[in-house]
């Protein structure tokens, strides 16, 4: 039997194709598992059970589009409206619901279910591209029972996004600019976390092409041409799909930035991160958003320690832009980001086989758990 496991091993890690086959395997294998605990959680199966919080929003969005006008009465008092949600997931999901002649919900669904394996394997890739081993079996087993995944099998925008997030970088480094442009456009269509983080990659690329670092003391200033044109263009990319959103909504509505202003009709203001941070402790619902916030600090800081310096401006700048209005959101924005997945991925395929093994029990249980308490609409996860 150890025989033919080596044998079956040592096939995944010379053969992608194999190995890609095996994540979408073990990725359906895992919604077969959701799909039996949704008939024993929720009446409605595996399709309203997995649409949970904002995919009401991005529902609506893919049936009759975005609102002219705010919901004024919505089921908590606040002031609502679906513009806070980017375009390009609903669109995707619209584009599969009139190809495939299927439900809102089961569109939605199944593009994250076709996505989040190919994200999967891009994340190996990336990883493998900066010369960071890892066994393919056990990164494609971590990837799946990882209990902040639950966004990639439900109707939310995280797989599209971590796709051109990770895609971006995979483009870059096999120097395909055009594509990579392409893929920042597209990015700032997918979240509002987009821009900033294409703008990220932008200056990552710079200095990675010039070759610049804090102990450089010359600078050849001729090298720097083509590097910042580069970098112009992924960030000029990425502010052109951000204006497509923008210029659509003006026109929808009378107000570009209305994504942002609605935020605050969801109690979303702006302020300093560690005000918002002390003030979670002082109130008995946002404890664990304040628990979620030290986990990211500890992690993030994990990656400069580690010299992950993309993933950790990256995942840096995301915890302090959601610090600061709120830590709402926060274990969503932040361990389910595909740059998260795979440095906690890194940690724990590195660690002692028994330590690691008992990593992997602890994520599956924990699987269940999330599992669980999304199917069940609870507020430990928005």
């Amino acid at each position: 039997m150890k025989r033919h496991f080596l044998d079956f091993k040592e096939y995944i890690d010379r053969n992608n194709l194999a190995f890609l086959v095996f994540i979408f395997t073990l990725c359906g294998l895992n919604f077969g598992f959701l799909s039996v605990l949704s008939l024993l959680s929720h009446s409605g199966g595996i399709v309203q059970a997995t649409c949970q919080w904002d995919c009401r929003w991005y529902t609506g969005i893919v049936r009759h589009g975005y609102e002219r006008l705010p919901n004024l009465h919505g089921h908590d008092g606040l002031t609502q409206a679906n513009w806070a949600f980017f375009p390009l997931y609903p669109l995707v999901s619209q584009a599969v619901r009139m190809g495939l002649h299927i439900s809102a919900l089961w569109a939605e669904l199944s593009v994250n279910l076709l996505l989040w394996p190919v994200l999967i394997y891009l994340c190996y890739q990336e990883l493998a591209a900066r010369a960071v081993e890892l066994d393919r079996i056990g990164f494609a087993l971590f990837c799946i029972i990882y209990p902040f995944n639950i966004w990639y099998t439900s109707q939310y925008s995280e797989a599209v996004y971590g796709v051109l997030l990770v895609g971006t970088l995979l483009l870059l480094r096999k120097n395909h600019m055009a594509w990579a442009a392409l893929a920042c456009f597209l990015l700032s269509l997918s979240r509002p976390t987009g821009f900033p983080a294409a703008v990220m990659i932008a200056g990552w690329w710079f200095f990675r092409r010039t070759g610049i670092t804090p102990r450089t003391r010359s600078i050849d200033w001729g090298r720097m041409a083509v590097p910042a044109q580069e970098s112009f263009l992924l960030v000029s990319a990425a502010g052109a799909g951000l204006s497509v959103f923008v210029i659509y909504l003006y026109h929808l509505m009378g107000d570009g930035f209305a994504f942002s202003h609605v935020e605050v009709g969801w109690e979303k203001h702006f302020s300093f991160f560690l005000t918002n941070f002390i003030g979670s402790f002082l109130q008995a619902k946002k404890i664990k958003l304040g628990i979620y916030f030290m986990a990211s600090c500890y992690f993030i800081y994990g990656m400069l320690v580690k010299k992950w310096y993309l993933n950790f401006s990256i995942m840096a700048f995301i915890a302090l832009m959601v610090g600061s209005t709120g830590l709402e959101s926060i274990e969503r924005y932040v361990f389910s980001n595909p740059l998260m997945i795979e440095f906690l991925a890194f940690l724990t395929l590195t660690q002692a086989r028994i330590r690691r093994w008992s990593i992997l029990t602890l994520l599956f249980a924990l699987h269940i758990v999330v599992i669980e308490l999304w199917f069940r609409g609870h507020i430990a996860l928005i």
